[in-house]
């Protein structure tokens, strides 16, 4: 065990492991930050709401990413991150959020990689050569298929709808300031601006020479969504922003890093040892006094200790995601057009973990899940038989989860009843799922024209509807029959 952790070490003395060295060290404390920012927004794991076993995995997490950030040579951290955020996504399904699947199945590669590389080769530069250039192959594919659904299923009617366009429902909190939120060009800007944004961006991942024209719409997309502060977005921006790290050809990353380098032995040599703590320090102790104002001000205008939990982070994505976006951006523009050497084609067994992402995420037009299908902010429908989707306007329905929605009229588990005031459904695993978990509740709903009056856990045989797998893949989203179809997540 003590060779398998020798070989990830870095040997910066050989010059052949210098790019390789370099890259893993940029993306290192780059995909710890994701990892904070994702656990930051679990806030009932951060408090051990959710039981002692997922509390304690995600501070052992946030321990683990912020000794990587301090530490980005040692790459038996990243590994150890990779396994703690990957079983405590295990233990935690079924999960709704994109993101964080997708960093599932980043940090799943990241493990066999390591483990084929150690086993495959003896000396560390290779080790690490291999590592890095075979983590790259999985960060492109899996940004890749990230932005293919993220068209793929907006092309459907009610995304292009700027009624009810998910688009426009992030359009117009940042528009709000310039009092352009109900401008008709604007909102249609928003819409199609989407499509071309990711469209750009798939094809510059694969077209190195101009890689950095998609590489820097990409940043700015990124950088500002988590601003209009709509939804926890800095996860998702800081997991696409550590992706982009590896995706960029290797002589970007190695200028990335080496801003980044210059800037810490800046303040070593100024201020000592602790000098590379200095910037966090000061971070931290700006978010201090933020959280201090922001607590004494929402007493005064009853502001929820939420919405001023998110705004300290929002801040916090400011500042780290602006500076990542600029010292990126520079690398990236001194490269343009890059024209260096794209290296030999690697193993299509890289290809198996994104594969399997892409297969998952055809999940709603099968009948299976709806969430974590990468269909976040698309307006999509597939449920009870009929879609909204341009291209697939008939789900071809080979599971039948989808097939049967109970629309909610009461409850007594405020959940619930929540769904029935804003007149929306659940498919039927979802509500005897919730029933399961809570036998001591009832609900009213109707289904098929026909209405059920307070039924329980118990009355509906919730114990044994689904198996232990059904129960960790399957994860619906709410339904709801209005048209046009408003935006919900």
């Amino acid at each position: 065990m003590g060779g398998f952790w020798r070989q990830l070490r870095p040997s910066l003395s050989q010059a052949s492991d210098q790019v390789a060295a370099d890259g893993l060290i940029a993306f290192s404390p780059v995909w710890a930050a994701a990892a904070i920012f994702s656990l930051a927004g679990d806030r009932t794991m951060l408090v051990f709401r959710d039981g002692a076993l997922l509390g304690s995995l995600t501070w052992a997490a946030i321990s683990v990413a912020l000794l990587l950030i301090w530490r980005p040579r040692w790459t038996p951290l990243l590994v150890l991150l990779a396994g703690i955020m990957l079983t405590r996504y295990s233990v935690a399904m079924p999960v709704a959020g994109n993101n964080k699947m997708i960093t599932a199945f980043m940090n799943a590669s990241i493990l066999v990689i390591c483990l084929n590389a150690v086993l495959r080769y003896q000396g560390t530069a290779q080790v690490r050569e291999n590592i890095y250039e075979n983590m790259r192959v999985a960060a492109r594919a899996l940004l890749a298929i990230m932005y293919f659904y993220g068209i793929f299923h907006k092309i459907n009617t009610d995304f292009l709808d700027p009624r009810v366009s998910c688009a426009v429902a992030l359009y117009m909190p940042l528009a709000d300031g310039f009092g352009l939120q109900n401008s008709l060009a604007g909102k249609y800007f928003a819409i199609w601006s989407t499509f071309i944004v990711e469209a750009i961006a798939i094809v510059s991942l694969y077209w190195k020479r101009w890689f950095a024209v998609g590489l820097l719409l990409a940043l700015m997309f990124h950088f500002v969504i988590p601003i209009s502060v709509y939804s926890w977005y800095m996860d998702f921006s800081s997991l696409v922003f550590a992706l982009y790290i590896l995706s960029v050809p290797r002589e970007v990353s190695q200028r990335f890093y080496d801003s980044c380098a210059r800037l810490f032995r800046v303040l070593r040599e100024r201020f000592g040892t602790l000098g590379q703590a200095l910037p966090f320090g000061l971070v931290i102790g700006g978010v201090i006094l933020v959280v201090a104002v922001l607590s004494l001000y929402s007493r005064q205008a009853h502001i929820p200790p939420s919405h001023a939990y998110q705004s300290v982070w929002v801040l916090m994505w400011v500042v780290y995601g602006g500076i990542a976006m600029l010292l990126l951006s520079e690398a990236a523009l001194s490269h343009l057009p890059w024209q260096g050497n794209p290296g030999p084609r690697r193993s299509l067994w890289l290809y198996a973990i994104p594969t399997a992402l892409f297969i998952i995420c055809l999940a709603p037009y099968f009948g299976s899940r709806t969430e974590a299908s990468i269909a976040m902010f698309s307006n999509l429908h597939t449920e009870a038989g009929s879609s909204n989707h341009l291209l697939i306007d008939q789900p071809i329905d080979l599971f039948p989860y989808q097939r049967e929605v109970a629309m909610i009229k009461a409850s007594s588990d405020p959940d619930l009843q929540h769904f029935a005031n804003r007149d929306q459904g659940l498919v039927m695993f979802s509500l005897l799922e919730r029933l399961r978990k809570k036998p001591d509740q009832w609900v009213t709903y109707e289904l098929n024209g026909v209405r059920h009056e307070k039924a329980t856990a118990e009355s509906l045989g919730a114990a044994t509807h689904a198996s232990f797998w059904e129960r960790k893949l399957l994860i619906f989203k709410p339904v709801d029959f209005a048209r046009p179809k408003v935006c919900t997540h």
